[in-house]
């Protein structure tokens, strides 16, 4: 915990998956299933498409779901040197998708009725057209006063832009601001470049490292927010 001193907050802004919400499908099955109905051999693991996800969001953001997806497929066949009918496996794997199958994670709800009093705001690096989907589904739509989707800027977090657009819809200054979030290389790495607050949730039970961005507090659910902002 960078400080022991609670501030009081004008605005939260909440990052959305594996933070608000929890994907109901297991990705592991969804890709083994798209690989079988393509007829591909599948390739990789979770960890490799995770990673291949990460730099595809790190290289553009302005991307819909087809063409992001195509290039996750794309860059975890070629880190493990095999070719794929891309395109088959992407047509395979939405037929299989449903972005709807989320839920709210525990504490969900009273982390964001602790937040009524203050300005909300949801910043997420997927792209709007699926990233709605999921909002409706897990009943968040109209639960804050802003959403900022990846597609909604040049970068995606940790760069500059998602966070001084929320901040700019918000009206906020960023030492108004708590960011509440899974990833430290993302949520608190780039609140911190701006000097907003963060409260890191490991996923996973995840543990820091020496080389981590340090979070301003460290939270083991979100049913420890309201606590943190009323405490």
């Amino acid at each position: 915990m960078r400080s022991q001193t609670r501030a009081h907050y004008e605005a939260v802004i909440f990052d959305l998956d594996r933070t608000l919400i929890e994907h109901d499908q297991d990705p592991t099955e969804l890709f083994l299933a798209a690989c079988f109905a393509a007829g591909i051999e599948p390739f990789c693991g979770a960890e490799t498409l995770e990673l291949a996800a990460e730099v595809v969001r790190q290289r553009s953001a302005a991307l819909d779901a087809e063409t992001y997806e195509r290039r996750v497929f794309e860059t975890a066949a070629a880190a493990t040197g095999t070719e794929i009918p891309a395109g088959d496996l992407v047509r395979a794997y939405d037929d299989a998708l449903d972005n709807g199958a989320v839920s709210l994670r525990p504490g969900a709800d009273a982390a964001l009725a602790a937040a009524t009093n203050r300005s909300t705001a949801i910043v997420t690096n997927g792209p709007a057209d699926t990233h709605t989907t999921k909002l409706e589904a897990a009943g968040l739509t109209g639960r804050v006063d802003a959403v900022v989707y990846g597609t909604d800027t040049s970068r995606v977090k940790p760069a500059r832009e998602p966070f001084e657009l929320a901040l700019e819809r918000l009206e906020v200054e960023p030492d108004e601001v708590l960011k509440v979030g899974d990833s430290l290389s993302k949520d608190v790495k780039g609140a911190n470049a701006l000097g907003i607050d963060t409260a890191w949730i490991p996923f996973d039970d995840r543990d820091r490292t020496a080389a981590d961005p340090e979070p301003t507090y460290t939270i083991s659910s979100l049913s420890d927010l309201p606590d943190l902002l009323t405490g």
